[in-house]
């Protein structure tokens, strides 16, 4: 009875990672993603927990979420009654987690999983927030059709004005996969859902003074599925809403 207590309490010492995935129609990638990441974790001494912040999608992703609970039993579903977005999703699923570390990922496969101890190393290095970036050295953004080319050439100049603009020597501003401290998450209100979110919440924590680093990955084509991204439409928005938040107070 007492290795049992024993072996609960160490369990319950343990730290809590949380990974947010935002889905609208992945349920053939989420069918591959969770399963990765469980195995990732099998054999590391941190809790799990996989949080899908799903929008209500028509090709039953909500469905494969509940079924990769009932196999892994830490998967938990935030359904939303519409299509609002990822940006949305992600500030949804950081409130809604309890990890003490938060990681953010797109589901389409375009993000490696195997990148996420590396992100949650980095926080063990004592920074507050570690950004995953294609634009540095070691980085790249993989390109095989000409619509990924457009995103590409968008994302790269795009960010390219971020930096100037708001003065933080950050290179990716726009990618989703990104680590944070809880005490961050919980400290930073953000006003914008949109896309734009992930920039706010970089300029909003680098105003509060924390840490912040980055770390180059391999974004992959997306392999299955399609895109939600209105290049042309998210450049326009996130320009106005880069200098809404420059100004604000």
């Amino acid at each position: 009875m007492e290795r049992v207590e024993k072996k609960i309490l160490e369990k319950n010492k343990r730290r809590l990672i949380s990974v947010v995935l935002a889905t609208y129609n992945e349920k053939e990638n989420l069918s591959k993603l969770v399963p990765t990441i469980e195995k990732i974790f099998r054999d590391e001494k941190e809790r799990l927990e996989i949080i899908v912040v799903d929008d209500n999608s028509p090709d039953g992703t909500a469905n494969i979420a509940r079924k990769m609970n009932k196999k892994y039993h830490n998967v938990k579903l935030l359904l939303r009654p519409r299509k609002m977005g990822p940006g949305s999703a992600h500030y949804d699923g950081y409130k809604f987690s309890k990890g003490d570390i938060v990681v953010g990922m797109d589901v389409d496969l375009s993000h490696n999983p195997h990148d996420i101890l590396r992100f949650v190393k980095k926080i063990d290095e004592g920074f507050d927030l570690v950004i995953s970036s294609r634009f540095i050295k070691g980085g790249e953004y993989e390109v095989k059709t000409f619509q990924t080319f457009r995103k590409k050439t968008f994302s790269f100049f795009g960010n390219i004005l971020i930096n100037l603009l708001s003065g933080i020597p950050i290179h990716d501003f726009t990618n989703s996969l990104r680590a944070i401290r809880r005490e961050v998450i919980d400290n930073i209100k953000t006003e914008s859902r949109g896309n734009s979110f992930f920039i706010e919440f970089i300029i909003k924590a680098s105003r509060k003074g924390y840490r912040i680093t980055e770390i180059p990955i391999v974004f992959k084509d997306r392999v299955s599925g399609k895109s939600k991204l209105n290049v042309e439409k998210q450049s326009f928005i996130t320009l106005r809403d880069l200098f809404k938040f420059l100004f604000a107070k």
